[in-house]
């Protein structure tokens, strides 16, 4: 029976990895200048999808404790650890590919961790909340803080600024995060506040060093940016929208391609908005929108990233279809996508999920409600799975937040 239930296992996740890849097969472009169909769904109901917490379980399967890490392919994977954060936790584990905990780091005095990056010096920078924001009377108020620990797990120092969501290394060192602020914006709404992103670059012994509104930049920008309404769901109770739940902030800068266009210079950046369903690259010096795209083609979008031949990597939740997907595409071409997607069936993902380029090509793409993820070769092929060990009181697996493979 043991013998049985292994090899069940291991055939869903195998399946489970072929679904995503669609044996990597390219998508086929859309006509010029027309976005690829979605089918419609009322827009309550997305609204709906939107206002979902990370930590809800409702309409969820009771997959109960995950088996852990399978190598299908060892010569095939990327070599090196994975750091992994665990829905509605404070801590973050260094996990070796066989799946054992090589290191972790905890908080004890917070409600979750939303994401954690591992820094050249072997310690991590951590964006977290004290309190839920579910439950708080503002969900500006909840404590949360950009934090920088040892190796060892000591605490450097703690910022207590409204940091959500990411936070990543620039090229030069430094630290990226987004930080929620309320504002009124009566162009927006003329009765309820907004939750503006403010883009803010902080140094690594802690120092806020410059930060620049996101609603700031997109109504400057040339030709005007159409914004989506988006983020009333529950607005009655605090009087506050959050029209762009911004959930990534990386760099953009490709120095081997700056020549091609400005998006790939110094000091771009890269930002996905879940609500406005779009991404956007920014020029940091000049705070100018220079690029975006996605609405009509992505729905509830996170973690885009660029990759170092310029293409662009994105989580697609697909709020719109009810099927998730991993995107890549040439910004400068946008019709011409690669699709990592369902075949015969479809995984879904109504909030979070990740994806990551690593260094030998692969691609490890996170299906954070489902708490697993696979990582592909370049033909589509699964060489390494992983489904989360940990389970709710209730029997459901705990959801993985992010995972990122750090190179060896």
């Amino acid at each position: 029976m043991a013998r049985r239930e292994r090899v069940q296992s291991l055939y869903v996740l195998f399946t489970l990895a072929v679904l995503i890849a669609g044996c990597n097969r390219p998508a086929p472009p859309p006509p010029p200048n027309e976005h690829v169909e979605q089918p419609a769904m009322d827009d309550e109901a997305i609204e709906r999808l939107r206002s979902l917490g990370y930590l809800g379980t409702s309409g969820l399967p009771k997959k109960g404790a995950g088996r852990g890490a399978v190598i299908l392919d060892r010569d095939r994977m990327a070599p090196g650890p994975t750091l992994v954060v665990f829905s509605g936790s404070c801590e973050a584990q260094l996990l070796s590919p066989e799946g054992q905990v090589v290191r972790s780091w905890m908080d004890q005095s917070c409600h979750r961790w939303d994401h954690a990056e591992l820094l050249p010096d072997g310690g991590v920078a951590v964006v977290g909340a004290r309190l839920d924001e579910d439950r708080a009377e503002d969900p500006i108020r909840t404590g949360r803080y950009l934090m920088r620990l040892t190796s060892g797990g000591k605490v450097i120092w703690r910022l207590e600024i409204n940091a959500h969501h990411d936070v990543s290394i620039t090229p030069d060192g430094k630290l990226l995060t987004l930080v929620m602020k309320r504002r009124r914006v009566p162009e927006i709404d003329p009765v309820n506040d907004i939750a503006d992103d403010e883009l803010t670059l902080v140094s690594m012994d802690g120092a806020i060093l410059e930060s620049v509104s996101l609603y700031d930049i997109l109504a400057a920008a040339t030709p005007p940016y159409a914004f989506q309404k988006a983020g009333a769901h529950d607005a009655g109770r605090s009087h506050l929208l959050d029209p762009f739940h911004s959930n990534a902030i990386r760099s953009a800068s490709v120095p081997a391609m700056a020549a091609r266009h400005p998006i790939y210079g110094p000091g771009t950046v890269i930002v996905t908005s879940r609500h406005q369903d779009d991404l956007f690259v920014i020029d940091w010096t000049a705070r100018k929108l220079l690029w975006h795209w996605g609405r009509g083609i992505v729905s509830g979008p996170h973690d885009a990233s660029m990759l170092r031949d310029g293409h662009v990597l994105v989580f697609d939740n697909g709020l719109a279809r009810g099927a998730s997907r991993v995107l890549e595409l040439d910004p400068l071409d946008p019709a011409a996508l690669r699709q990592f997607a369902p075949g015969g069936s479809k995984f879904f993902d109504r909030v979070m999920g990740s994806c990551q380029r690593l260094p030998n090509g692969n691609t490890l793409i996170v299906h954070s409600e489902g708490g697993s993820a696979v990582e592909l070769s370049p033909e589509g092929a699964p060489v390494w799975t992983y489904e989360g060990t940990l389970a709710t009181p209730e029997g459901y697996r705990v959801k993985i937040i992010r995972m990122r493979r750090v190179p060896s």
